[in-house]
């Protein structure tokens, strides 16, 4: 329990240091995002038959270190008497990289403003630096799915937040392993999006799909990736600051990420993680890590949509 504390008053601090920067930004500027010219700009991206839209950020970080790696996944391999000169197969320093994105399936489905899409995003924790084990893929995260979107033709006012859109979906998120160190499981979701200013707020609750005892490789999942997640996200110029909390029932986790634009899509990124359910093979450990490198630009980023 007192670690529990412990992490939610890290994250607490967090949250509002950066509410207040966002918030004093908005009150010493003018500048906020115009939903009209927003909306505008998203339906001419999903009238492309062709294109695949970004989705949950596209990033390289070729430093990331990990203060508390989780030896224990690996540690049957690294007891083999043919490996013991190789030291540690889970090093401190890696690289860690993320492709993520959707395309439109449907438009106006079933005669409703609703569109359907695919989604797909693609996380990789590679040990770049790990030659004495020939560099492998220490985890992948695989995570696919389906949702309909709905998108205001105006927004929707919720105390001083304006509702601009909400998602339905079904999603499955696996780390491709074998047996003995696979996770994964499947979920339905609801998730809506808020905006005030350059703010852009996610709220996404989740149900987890039952599965058979023999079947379910993560039983205690929702003590450390709970019910939902908080994503929020602004804009202050050429830079962007995001904080994502996992709130567990009895662990926390979340990530803070700030980047800041280099040239044409390209930005500098670097991203912070702490706490639990940060990936699936290390969804009940306790990571403490952090990265730099480059992202790529995502539709906000890109948009002209400010005022």
């Amino acid at each position: 329990m007192f670690k529990l504390i412990r992490n939610f008053h890290f994250f607490l601090v967090i949250t509002i240091l950066c509410s207040r920067s966002i918030f004093a930004q908005d009150q010493t500027s003018p500048k906020s995002f115009n939903y009209e010219r927003l909306k505008s700009q998203y339906e001419k991206m999903i009238n492309n038959p062709y294109i695949l839209m970004p989705y949950k950020g596209n990033y390289f970080l070729p430093v990331s270190y990990n203060d508390n790696p989780n030896h224990e996944v690996f540690e049957k391999i690294e007891d083999g008497l043919e490996y013991e000169d190789r030291g540690k197969f889970t090093k401190h320093l890696e690289s860690e990289f993320q492709i993520s994105f959707m395309a439109l399936t449907n438009k106006n489905i079933f005669g409703t403003k609703f569109n359907t899409f695919l989604g797909y995003t693609h996380r990789s924790y590679w040990q770049m630096y790990n030659e004495e084990w020939s560099r492998p893929f220490r985890e992948t995260n695989y995570n696919p799915e389906a949702f309909a979107r709905y998108i205001f033709d105006e927004p929707v006012n919720i105390l001083g937040f304006k509702l601009i859109a909400y998602d339905i979906g079904l999603e499955h998120e696996s780390n491709g392993q074998v047996q003995e160190i696979s996770r994964s499981w499947n979920r339905v979701y609801g998730r809506m999006a808020l905006l005030t200013g350059t703010t852009f707020i996610n709220f996404k609750v989740w149900h987890r799909l039952a599965e058979s005892a023999e079947m379910d490789e993560n039983p205690n999942m929702y003590r450390y990736r709970g019910y939902g997640q908080l994503d929020i996200k602004t804009y202050i110029n050429s830079n962007m600051v995001q904080l994502i909390l996992i709130p567990g029932t009895e662990h926390l986790g979340g990530e803070l990420i700030y980047s800041t634009h280099w040239k044409n899509g390209v930005s500098f990124y670097s991203k912070a993680s702490y706490g639990y359910g940060i990936s699936l093979q290390d969804y009940d450990h306790d990571s403490r890590r952090i990265g730099f490198g480059v992202s790529l630009g995502e539709f906000f980023a890109l948009s002209k949509g400010v005022n």
